[in-house]
């Protein structure tokens, strides 16, 4: 990955935008998001977004480029495109609290790119709304998932260290 190429700032100021003052397990989490989502956009097959041709010519550009092919061949627009992959299987942790940042991010992010204006929304207005489409049902599908799981085994039971034990009886 070569930072100067156009979409790291991008991302980069996206992520330290949203960190600036947040606390450090958040920021921790966030690292984590830009890590899967360049890892993402390194690996993934990208072609449900992309469209075919534009993944071979993405697939040909890999074996020349170990890291960030996708930034050297796209921008913004194609970004747009392929975030709805980034929500679903295996992209999306198995962690509700890092599904939810995830899931938050993908947004924020949709909402930034519109904020700043580095989408041609003449090309991308179909696909804008598919990738908000796949955020609410991924905000969905997790809040269904974490009903499924309901609380957690320590929430059903107190541990003995915090019952109140009887006392001696006078």
């Amino acid at each position: 990955m070569d930072h100067d190429e156009p979409g790291w700032p991008l991302v980069d100021d996206f992520f330290g935008a949203e960190a600036a003052g947040r606390s450090t397990p958040t920021e921790r989490r966030y690292v984590r998001v830009r890590g899967r989502l360049t890892h993402y956009l390194d690996t993934a097959e990208l072609g449900a977004g992309l469209g075919s041709q534009q993944a071979t010519l993405l697939s040909a550009e890999r074996e020349f480029h170990d890291r960030g092919a996708f930034w050297l061949l796209f921008g913004p627009d194609e970004l747009v495109s392929v975030l709805p992959g980034f929500l679903l299987a295996p992209w999306l942790p198995a962690g509700l609290g890092e599904s939810r940042t995830q899931i938050s991010l993908v947004s924020r992010l949709l909402k930034h790119l519109v904020r700043h204006q580095l989408l041609d929304r003449s090309l991308t207005g179909g696909t804008y709304r598919d990738a908000e489409a796949a955020v609410g049902k991924a905000r969905i599908d997790l809040a269904a998932r974490s009903a499924a799981q309901g609380p957690g085994v320590g929430a059903r039971e107190i541990p003995a260290r915090f019952r109140r034990q009887p006392g001696p009886r006078w």
